[in-house]
């Protein structure tokens, strides 16, 4: 397992797989289609590569941390613009977008009703 693999959200194969999926016509619904699909290639990956989910916590208590699946909407506009599929300026848009579309619908970073 490479370094940071366990904490790693977006591996090359899932970067290739959103470059494909993603259109600017996309619905905040159809992009949070994506973000659980997404979701659930991230959990396979990992344990199809035999990727250690849980992590020590850095408190010092000794406890286990399950690291999440959850793709983030704000996390794949992010991949969006490392893949080059949108421009800063797009990204600067679409984020604002998002941010507004989620205080007025009361939605959390993952599209669930706070």
């Amino acid at each position: 397992m490479a370094s940071g693999d366990n904490t790693r959200m977006w591996f090359p194969e899932m970067l290739d797989e959103l470059s494909k999926m993603w259109t600017p016509e996309m619905t905040w619904d159809e992009i949070n289609a994506i973000c659980l699909y997404m979701g659930e290639r991230l959990k396979n990956i990992r344990k199809e590569r035999g990727i250690n989910t849980k992590t020590k916590c850095k408190c010092g208590c000794g406890g286990n941390m399950e690291i999440s699946s959850k793709i983030s909407i704000r996390s794949l506009l992010f991949s969006l613009k490392k893949i080059e599929a949108i421009t800063d300026l797009e990204f600067k848009k679409l984020d604002k977008m998002w941010q507004s579309y989620q205080r007025k619908q009361k939605l959390n970073a993952y599209y669930e009703t706070k």
